[in-house]
């Protein structure tokens, strides 16, 4: 399926699923190096097109191996087998972390998968600060390296 057709029309339910996920993902998370913890969770779909929810939250092993939440949510779903990836939610402990939709390395790696994917920021309060498709993120992506079919 095009990226194009993969931007999917992402339901109420489903946008409050995400952000209840990545919240519950905030509060696992191990951020002795940052202070600040970081919650996401990732909207995909399997080969079956059936949809799942994988959370991830940000791992601070050391100063020098840190993984970000939106990676391990990521890598959770691509290691169960859904690689059509839909939209993301994303949330932090910090208010100053909320108007951030995913740093650059995060972005790229999602890019590879659908650059139509929806990336939802939400606030401490549970609201919505952010609603955006990942490429309107992106100036000049890298489209056609990594592409996981």
């Amino acid at each position: 399926m095009s990226p194009e057709k993969r931007l999917a029309k992402i339901s109420t339910m489903e946008k409050n699923t995400l952000r209840d996920t990545a919240f519950v993902a905030m509060n696992l998370a191990q951020a002795g190096v940052s202070n600040i913890k970081v919650g996401a969770a990732v909207l995909a779909y399997n080969r079956d097109a059936q949809s799942s929810i994988f959370p991830g939250c940000n791992l601070e092993i050391s100063f020098s191996r840190a993984f970000h939440a939106e990676t391990v949510a990521l890598l959770r779903a691509l290691s169960s087998g859904y690689t059509d990836v839909r939209a993301i939610a994303v949330t932090s402990d910090k208010i100053a972390k909320q108007g951030a939709a995913m740093c650059g390395c995060c972005r790229q790696d999602y890019m590879y998968l659908n650059p139509y994917c929806l990336i939802y920021v939400f606030g401490p309060d549970r609201s919505l600060k952010l609603k955006v498709k990942l490429i309107d993120t992106v100036k000049f992506p890298y489209l056609t390296k990594g592409m996981i079919k």
